[in-house]
Parts: structure tokens; C-alpha cells; sequence
């Protein structure tokens, strides 16, 4: 029922535990698919699938990721910056920079392109970075953590620093135990949470 009101209610108090549990709901009734056959953004063979943006692309979905990632960036008050490689990232860094506003946290928001735009500046970044500054990426979905790699490639090139990597779902992959190893990676959830009924 896709104008299903719900249950979970935006209150004067913010409840991380029951913001999660209900994001996990969301994640099972909208994102993950299991017994299938599907080929992944990093080219892996799956036979499941978390499609993040089934649920950051939901309203309620949406709030939910970045008032919980924003309750993850306090541990981290260094950073002044999130984003990350363009499609996924998008709506997380917008949604983010905006609550941060009302938190106080005043985050800016930045996006990394695939590809150099071939006009204007031929930058790979949207968004103003500069030199020294600590940024959190920001990723729908870790499986071996190419994606991520691509965003923190491009903010390095600019002489900003990634402070962490933070996702909506992990995917436990062990084929993302190197990039783990290299950079600290956080997430909402996890896919032994979201199996975990």
C-alpha cells in the first residue's frame, strides 16, 4: 500500500533505537530482495539485493537515514562536510546538510560525478571543498567498497581529508575486508540485521 500512513511519527523527541528498528522495517518491505540472480554496481553475482534507494528516495525512508546519520556524525564533530559518488549519495548529502541546519551540526553537502564534467571548471565535485578539510562519505550500500573509493579518491585529489565511511546497509561482503582494513566504515544497518526477523 504505497499511501499506507504510518505508524512511526516524527515527535518532539528522537528515539535512535526506534528510528532504527523502523528503518529496518522499511529496508525489508522495500529494499531487500532475496533469491535472486542479480549482478552488482562492483559486477559481483548476487543472489540477494539491498536497493538503498528504494528507501532514500521514500519520504519517511529519507528522514529516518539522515537523522540517524546525523546522530552517528556527532561522534565525529571534526567533520564539516558529507557526500559521495553520485547517484546514491545524493539524496543522503542533500537530506543531511538540510537537517544538519536544524541540529546545529551545519554540515555541508557535496556530490563527486562518475566522470570529470567536460564544460564549465571540469571538476569532479559539486560543492565547495577545500584543503584540510575532514569529510564523511556517504554510501547507500557497501558490498566491496568501490563506489566509496571513487568519492574518497576525488576528495583527496582536492586535499580534503575522509574522516569515515558511512552507509544505510552493509552488506557484510568479505570482498570489502581490504577496504575496511584501510578505511573506517560505519552503518546504519547490517544484512545479518535486516535477515534477522
Amino acid at each position: 500500500m504505497p499511501w499506507a500512513v504510518s505508524l512511526f511519527r516524527v515527535t518532539t523527541k528522537f528515539e535512535p533505537a526506534a528510528a532504527k528498528n523502523r528503518l529496518l522495517q522499511l529496508i525489508r518491505e522495500r529494499a531487500y530482495k532475496d533469491g535472486i540472480d542479480i549482478v552488482l554496481a562492483s559486477g559481483k553475482r548476487s543472489d540477494f539485493y539491498i536497493n538503498g534507494k528504494k528507501v532514500s528516495l521514500h519520504p519517511e525512508g529519507l528522514w529516518l537515514i539522515a537523522k540517524l546519520l546525523l546522530e552517528k556524525l556527532k561522534a565525529y564533530p571534526e567533520i564539516t562536510a558529507v557526500g559521495g559518488l553520485t547517484l546514491g549519495a545524493d539524496p543522503l548529502a542533500s537530506a543531511v546538510a538540510a537537517l544538519s541546519f536544524e541540529t546545529g551540526q551545519n554540515l555541508h553537502a557535496f556530490l563527486v560525478r562518475k566522470e570529470a564534467k567536460g564544460h564549465g571548471t571540469g571538476s569532479r565535485i559539486e560543492g565547495d571543498l577545500v584543503k584540510g578539510q575532514k569529510v564523511c562519505i556517504i554510501e547507500d550500500t557497501v558490498t566491496t567498497g568501490g563506489s566509496a573509493k571513487k568519492a574518497i579518491d576525488a576528495v583527496l585529489e582536492v586535499g580534503a581529508v575522509p574522516v569515515v565511511v558511512m552507509a544505510i546497509a552493509d552488506r557484510e561482503d568479505p570482498d570489502a575486508d581490504a577496504f575496511r582494513k584501510e578505511w573506517k566504515v560505519e552503518s546504519l544497518v547490517t544484512l545479518s540485521e535486516i535477515r534477522a526477523r
